[in-house]
């Protein structure tokens, strides 16, 4: 009885969150047609699905750069994330010295940045991926930092006082205890790395949902426009479903509290 009240109300709350995106749909569709809103402005959404049927764009090669960049950034970026994490809740030297400069990659503006990574690295790939990963690391080292130093300090007490070691320590508490932070942290990381993948290649690329948006923008294509952007919302919502799926199914024991 409590599976069936669940699946109930898990179904209840699909068809609520499907029925206010049909109407708000419906409301963008009239408030365009009316004219309350002009069209070169905002297109209707019958607009936008005509543009990403009829216009002669590859849509697959686009969708493919954009997410091979906003991938790869995540992952180096939650690599980067995690080594820094660990070395900053084993050291309070390593703390203090790295989490200054930490803070200061994550306020400085990425157009700001992007320059000197083009100088250094080039306009490549490469260079891309690397400006993604820097709006990814740092929710997960803030994250996964967070989870591992917050553990009950009795616990860590008991444990050494029966002679367990430092790793053993990490690997039975404070790894256990870091997960949900972890998966909070990757779900912002991985909107992030989104974000990055777009702005790096606003700056420069020749090909991606970033650069589409660019060139139809400045040739006044309002509808292509809206056309990459709705298909970048659509990747960016399944990316961050698919992490907050697989952290569900890392953590059942989490989700059962």
């Amino acid at each position: 009885m409590r599976l069936q009240n669940k699946v109930v109300r898990n179904l209840r709350d699909q068809a609520s969150v499907l029925g206010s995106l049909v109407v708000g749909v419906v409301v963008w569709q009239v408030i365009v047609d009316y004219g309350i809103i002009p069209s070169f402005l905002l297109p209707a959404p019958t607009e936008i699905v005509a543009a990403i049927f009829s216009s002669r764009v590859n849509w697959w090669a686009n969708i493919f750069a954009t997410l091979r960049e906003a991938i790869a950034g995540f992952v180096l970026g939650t690599a980067l994330g995690l080594l820094l994490a660990v070395a900053v809740t084993a050291s309070g030297i390593v703390r203090k010295i790295v989490m200054p400069y930490i803070v200061a990659i994550q306020v400085l503006p990425m157009v700001a940045i992007a320059p000197i990574i083009y100088i250094l690295v080039g306009f490549n790939d490469l260079s891309r991926i690397i400006l993604t990963s820097l709006l990814s690391f740092f929710p997960v080292v803030v994250g996964t930092a967070t989870g591992l130093a917050d553990v009950d300090v009795n616990l860590v007490y008991l444990l050494k006082s029966l002679g367990a070691s430092e790793s053993l320590i990490f690997y039975k508490v404070r790894l256990p205890n870091s997960l949900p932070h972890l998966f909070v942290s990757l779900r912002i990381a991985i909107t992030g790395a989104t974000v990055g993948a777009i702005v790096a290649e606003f700056v420069s690329s020749n090909i991606g949902l970033g650069f589409l948006m660019t060139t139809a923008l400045t040739s006044f294509n309002i509808d292509l426009t809206y056309a990459a952007g709705f298909i970048l919302t659509v990747i960016g919502l399944l990316l961050y479903g698919l992490v907050e799926g697989v952290g569900r199914a890392s953590m059942p024991w989490f989700r059962r509290r």
